[in-house]
């Protein structure tokens, strides 16, 4: 079984938006057996994945369908023993997670300079853990080009860090899909957002790098 965790120990950049369209790609449209796991104590992910349905109250396992199950486990990555293709983890902003998680992809959402160099703090045990090591600028147009141009310089400066290529935008429709609870490609107008379809190729992108390629 692949894994990816997503993870950045600042709060609000992105970690569950970014978890929860890679599982529901993976497990919809690739067909792939996915266990979407919520290391972060708020349970989003469950709640999110459930389509508002399930809360943490009432519950830490979700069968969302036949190759999607959502667990709740809050800053331990649970012992599984699923027969499953791909684990996507969203992490809560834990440094200690940092040292903790096993994985083979971490994926470091950064909205701004303030949440990458937050991450110095746990880069020395991101690195160790020899897994490999993903930024992706969210919501790139916020700042202006000349704040997004300065971010990519500064990122370009961290070692062991691969940057996506392609920054996600601050999308309307990125936006409707955590109020709805649903994916940016369920949303009404998104399915023709620019949010969508960066969303989409950013999930494609993690699983070919995971080696996991999926069915259509």
């Amino acid at each position: 079984m692949k894994s990816v965790v997503f993870y950045n120990n600042k709060g609000g950049v992105g970690k569950t938006t970014f978890a929860v369209h890679c599982a529901l790609r993976a497990a919809v449209h690739h067909r792939l057996r996915t266990v979407a796991i919520g290391l972060d104590r708020q349970g989003d992910i469950l709640r999110w994945i459930s389509g508002g349905e399930v809360w943490v109250g009432d519950g830490t396992v979700h069968q969302h369908s036949p190759n999607l199950t959502v667990i709740y486990s809050p800053n331990q990555q649970p012992n599984l023993r699923l027969s499953a293709d791909l684990a996507v983890m969203d992490s809560s902003p834990s440094l200690a997670l940092a040292g903790s998680v096993r994985t083979d992809l971490v994926v470091v959402p950064v909205d701004g300079r303030l949440a990458l160099d937050d991450l110095q703090n746990a880069l020395p045990d991101l690195i160790e853990s020899q897994a490999k090591l993903l930024v992706v600028i969210n919501r790139a147009d916020a700042g202006g080009t000349r704040t997004l141009a300065a971010l990519k310089r500064a990122c370009a400066k961290v070692p062991k860090l691969t940057v996506w290529s392609h920054p996600v935008p601050d999308s309307p429709a990125i936006k409707r899909a955590a109020e709805y609870y649903r994916p940016v490609w369920d949303v009404p107008y998104g399915e023709t957002s620019e949010g969508n379809k960066i969303m989409k190729a950013l999930c494609d992108d993690i699983l070919r790098t995971l080696g996991l390629g999926g069915h259509r």
